[in-house]
Parts: C-alpha cells; sequence; structure tokens
C-alpha cells in the first residue's frame, strides 16, 4: 500500500524549521547532506560563467546520471558533451532552425540581431550538453513511460550531482529540439532529441 506525503511537486511541506522550532541534531545532519539537493535551482545559460566542469568531473557527472533505474538496462538516455566542433553545429543548426521558423529560405535572410541571439545560444555557457534518448516500442516488459521516467532520472542525477560539485546548470528544450538539423548534431539513428543541459558557475550578478 502507498503512502501519500501530502504534497504536490514543487510544494514542500512545513517542517520545524519553518517555525522556527529546533531541529534534531539527526535531522540537522540529513539536512546538511542533502544540502546540494535542497538548494539546487535551475540558472540559465546566460548567468552561468567559467569555470564550468572539467573532464574528470565530467566523467564524475556522466556516471551519476548513468547510476538510475533502468528497468531491463535499456539504457534509453545517452548523454553527449558537446566540443567546440559540435558547438558550431549546433550554431549553424540553431540558425536553420530560426530560419525554418519564420519561412525563410536561407539563414542568411535572418536579421543581424537574430542571428547572433540564436548563435550566442550554442555558447552561452562553460557547458554544454545534449540529452538524446532512445524509446524501445517493441518491449513487452518495459513499456516506454518507463524508460521515459529512466531517462528523467538521469537528467535529474546530472543536475543534482552538478550541483553537489558546486556548479549551476539548468535544462532547455523548446521546439527547436525537434528540428532535424539540431537533431542531428548529436543524434544517432532512431534517438530523439530531449533536451539540452547547459552548466557553469553561477554568476555573482544572479
Amino acid at each position: 500500500m502507498g503512502v501519500d506525503l501530502g504534497m504536490d511537486v514543487g510544494l514542500a511541506p512545513k517542517t520545524r524549521a519553518s517555525v522556527d522550532l529546533p531541529l534534531d541534531p539527526a535531522e540537522c545532519e540529513a539536512r546538511a547532506k542533502l544540502a546540494p539537493w535542497l538548494a539546487r535551482q535551475s540558472t540559465g545559460p546566460r548567468r552561468l560563467m567559467a569555470p564550468g566542469p572539467d573532464a574528470q568531473e565530467l566523467a564524475l557527472l556522466l556516471q551519476a546520471a548513468s547510476n538510475v533505474s533502468d528497468h531491463g538496462r535499456l539504457r534509453p538516455c545517452r548523454i553527449v558533451v558537446a566540443d567546440g566542433v559540435q558547438r558550431e553545429h549546433y550554431a549553424a543548426a540553431f540558425l536553420q532552425y530560426a530560419a525554418s521558423t519564420r519561412g525563410l529560405a536561407s539563414p542568411e535572410l535572418l536579421e543581424p540581431d537574430v542571428r547572433d541571439n540564436e548563435r550566442a545560444k550554442a555558447f552561452n555557457a562553460p557547458c554544454l550538453l545534449s540529452v538524446a534518448v532512445r524509446i524501445a516500442t517493441d518491449n513487452p516488459e518495459v513499456p516506454p513511460h518507463e524508460q521515459w521516467m529512466s531517462a528523467g532520472a538521469s537528467l535529474g542525477a546530472l543536475l543534482g550531482a552538478a550541483t553537489a560539485l558546486g556548479y549551476a546548470g539548468k535544462a532547455l528544450s523548446g521546439a527547436r529540439v525537434h528540428h532535424p538539423a539540431v537533431r542531428s548534431v548529436a543524434c544517432r539513428d532512431g534517438e530523439l532529441l530531449a533536451c539540452f543541459v547547459y552548466l557553469g558557475s553561477k554568476s555573482s550578478n544572479c
């Protein structure tokens, strides 16, 4: 039988701390251990600055993202770290997306400020990752919704681990992730681009 904690997502229940009552030592210790997750907030890419995670830290983040519930071990989620070349490809793909949404035949027809804004989206944060998802629709033991839950758990673990390392970040999707030019930059055949993840250090101006 399940237990209903009486709370909606995003609405934390009142605790003794909210009414200024002392916390017992065990609760203080638990809160200290969970501090990165309890304090985590999304920070947009334009508010992220260097440094971002280095290669060793990125390897740890990817390990954290892989250690999630995964019924059938299908590994539906693949996270790709964008290097400089791939960021240039994304910049070009974002221009194609912007042109297509405006009914323009070529990105060259975009207004200069639009071009600059679209290109910047590929470079706004120190670290850019792509979250690619492959959903098996022919597995009777693991329905698609379970695979999506596993992919979402990977994303949450990645962001939580980044926060634990002292970084800020945000996952962003939108219509652009469905555009063929954008999706083709990092996705393999049969994969969907679920979102981008931007990581870096939180600007002191936030």
